[in-house]
């Protein structure tokens, strides 16, 4: 952002941001700092280059239905992308996830939109200017939230936890899976408000299999001592990846259609 335009609170969360990448160190699933300088006033940070930007433009690029018909009827697919190379995404953002827990960090905003993709398809957590270093973190100021990626106990008591980053997680596994689709959409945020608490959960996608979209509801848990740890869904994940089956079936069949986007909902 041009120095111009931003306000206090931009540079108060720049700065926020770069604390949290110094103390988290190097790994091959976060977006590593490369350095930080300050000229009059002003500071600047060097990030690793992702070349492939943000994953769910990536995710989206890759509906070949909607961006290459003719590609996709000829090889019988709905995405450039493999059921394999989609699950090693959700393999990589659960090992930065559990590298992050580990360190008792708290990302708070774990979606794919903030998640980008490196070299070699290497999916890397980004986006840290939301997160805290406590085991928990009670929001205690308004501002604009990330309503269809939070966790119950987030939404009405305002209150994070790595086991609200695990929610994040389900809906995260679910925007893979679907190719970018818009989380619940075709809701507002107050439907959610109301829903979730009643036990309503997104319907499992029709190319999802059922062991992936268990992992998803154990994510969506009322409880959140009941949702698995980072360490657990990067083994579960990662033995389904050995096992070489289509977890994801991006095969085009009848009547095939992709998941709805609603690009406004997603804002709030």
């Amino acid at each position: 952002m041009p120095a111009e335009f931003a306000s206090e609170n931009d540079h108060r969360d720049f700065a926020g941001e770069l604390e949290v990448l110094c103390k988290l160190g190097q790994h091959p699933n976060i977006i590593n700092l490369i350095g930080a300088c300050e000229n009059r006033g002003y500071l600047y940070i060097a990030i690793e280059y992702a070349p492939y930007g943000n994953l769910l433009d990536f995710l989206r690029k890759s509906r070949v239905l909607e961006t290459d018909p003719a590609f996709a009827k000829e090889h019988g697919t709905a995405s450039t992308l493999t059921s394999q190379q989609l699950l090693q995404f959700a393999v990589d953002v659960a090992t930065g996830m559990h590298y992050l827990s580990d360190k008792q960090f708290i990302h708070r905003d774990l979606a794919a939109r903030n998640v980008l993709v490196g070299d070699n398809l290497v999916a890397k957590i980004a986006d840290f200017g939301l997160s805290r270093g406590e085991e928990v973190y009670v929001k205690k100021t308004m501002g604009r939230l990330p309503v269809r990626w939070m966790a119950i106990e987030s939404l009405n008591y305002s209150v994070y936890t790595s086991k609200s980053d695990v929610w994040s997680f389900g809906v995260l596994l679910w925007e893979i899976v679907s190719l970018g689709g818009t989380p619940y959409c075709g809701m507002t945020c107050a439907e959610l408000y109301e829903k979730l608490p009643q036990g309503y959960r997104m319907e499992k996608p029709k190319n999802c299999d059922d062991e992936v979209y268990e992992l998803m509801r154990q994510c969506w848990r009322d409880r959140p001592y009941e949702r698995p740890p980072f360490s657990q869904i990067s083994v579960q994940l990662s033995r389904m990846q050995e096992a070489r089956k289509a977890y994801v079936n991006m095969a085009l069949f009848e009547n095939f259609t992709y998941a709805g986007i609603d690009a406004t909902a997603e804002e709030a």
